[in-house]
């Protein structure tokens, strides 16, 4: 399935050498980048998301997706855990309405960790729990982007979500029918294309030290199956741990279904596809994910906030 949209990614074959020079030239050329951005949210737009997540919590346990549709349009996007990239109100739709259907909800939580408000956008991140009937429980964490429209009320630009752990049966959380036409990617900023493509090469090295780099000092990370990783220090952890499993990777490719450029970088909303080999086994891993890249004042450019997901294949 995912092979068919891969298809239509271009390989770049970029050299080690050829990204230095590329990122040089940007750092060179372009002069200081933005200083001293706080991107604290608004009074308004803090209790906006306050009270859209409470409406969130009630439909869930009213199972009626219809008293939040109106946050959402045909360009809407949404990503979640285990299923491919959703893509318009319709789809939504039918990916909610059949986990509503699927869920007995008892208790239904949300707690704001980080909001993050830009000129026309405003990333939420936060957590959530959900008690089942059975008294299950079921934690995870979430980043949302929306989009200011010209009331200013908030809408979804694009949603994601994904777990704290492992799910154990991850059909219960899939809906294939959300997501029977697949959105092509999209050609990257040429800059962004620079970063991914050193992305795809630290990814490849397995240096903990290169792959933190990314991220600027108080960058935040949202991982699979993990809790939500602050700060450099603590990502050096996430990612020594993580690459101490035996696992050599073959190819990777990161590609982008859309990119939105805000004053300070950039949005990028997209995937990727790893091959991955150790002895007497090979396999391969898809998934989605959502990063704000932001400008710092040398021009470069460095992961602030990210979350990454997979598909279930």
């Amino acid at each position: 399935m995912m092979r068919v949209v891969l298809d239509r990614v271009e390989t770049k074959g970029l050299s080690k050498g050829w990204l230095l020079l590329v990122l040089l030239s940007l750092f060179a050329c372009a002069g200081q980048g933005p200083k001293g951005a706080s991107n604290i949210p608004s009074k308004r737009v803090y209790e906006q998301l306050l009270e859209n997540s409470a409406q969130i919590v009630d439909a869930a346990k009213s199972k009626e997706f219809e008293n939040i549709a109106f946050w959402y349009d045909d360009e809407s996007m949404l990503m979640a855990d285990y299923n491919p990239m959703i893509k318009s109100r319709v789809n939504i739709a039918i990916f909610y309405d059949s986990i509503f259907s699927r869920e007995e909800l008892s208790a239904y939580s949300r707690e704001i960790v980080d909001v993050l408000q830009l000129s026309n956008r405003v990333i939420e991140i936060g957590l959530f729990t959900k008690t089942f009937a059975d008294f299950t429980e079921r934690k995870g964490k979430y980043l949302t982007v929306w989009q200011i429209n010209s009331e200013g009320l908030l809408e979804i630009r694009a949603e994601s979500f994904g777990y704290l752990h492992e799910i154990d049966d991850p059909t219960r959380l899939v809906v294939s029918e959300a997501s029977r036409s697949h959105p092509q990617p999209i050609d990257m900023p040429w800059e962004l294309e620079a970063y991914n493509a050193l992305g795809e090469s630290n990814v490849i090295d397995r240096i903990a030290e290169r792959s933190v780099s990314a991220y600027t000092e108080d960058g935040m990370y949202l991982p699979f199956a993990d809790t939500i990783k602050s700060g450099k220090s603590t990502l050096l952890s996430h990612y020594r741990a993580y690459y101490e499993h035996p696992v050599r990777i073959d190819s990777i490719q990161i590609f982008a279904f859309a990119c939105d450029q805000v004053e300070d970088g950039y949005i990028k909303y997209g995937g990727f596809y790893v091959d991955w080999s150790f002895p007497g086994f090979a396999g391969n891993t898809v998934g989605t994910g959502i990063s704000y890249w932001r400008r710092q004042e040398d021009n470069s450019l460095r992961i602030h906030r990210q979350i990454g997901l997979h598909i279930y294949q």
